[in-house]
């Protein structure tokens, strides 16, 4: 004898023996957040090449993040030698940041040029020379 069972009949043998229809798969759901990016950027006053009390901040540097595939955001200093720039949606890591003068300015970056980051985790803090 030949027993032939289909869908239909295992569904309704597992909604007497279970007492419950089984739950359609969730699908998962990645939140998409926004991503913060900030720096400083200061005046070596002293002249040692060092961050230290005595260096005092650089407004209207321009804070500048470029992103996987190449392309860029930014955002000004304020008069503390802070920029923050938030990139709506999220980005995919790792990102590079620079810190440019403010136009006009004879300022040179003294350090770093650039750094990479894997994740938004820290401010990172420009330093530049008046010579």
């Amino acid at each position: 004898m030949t027993i032939t069972i289909n869908k239909l009949a295992i569904l309704i043998l597992l909604i007497a023996i279970t007492g419950c229809a089984p739950k359609p798969a969730t699908p998962t759901i990645q939140a998409i957040v926004d991503s913060f990016f900030s720096g400083y950027a200061y005046l070596d006053v002293n002249g040692n090449s060092e961050l230290d009390a005595e260096d005092t901040p650089v407004e209207n540097a321009t804070f500048i993040v470029t992103l996987q595939f190449g392309g860029e955001v930014g955002a000004m200093t304020d008069k503390t030698g802070y920029a923050l720039i938030v990139a709506p949606g999220g980005v995919d890591y790792p990102v590079t940041m620079r810190m440019e003068p403010p136009k006009d300015s004879r300022l040179k970056l003294i350090g770093p040029s650039e750094i990479t980051h894997e994740l938004a985790d820290e401010s990172p803090k420009f330093l530049f020379s008046s010579e």
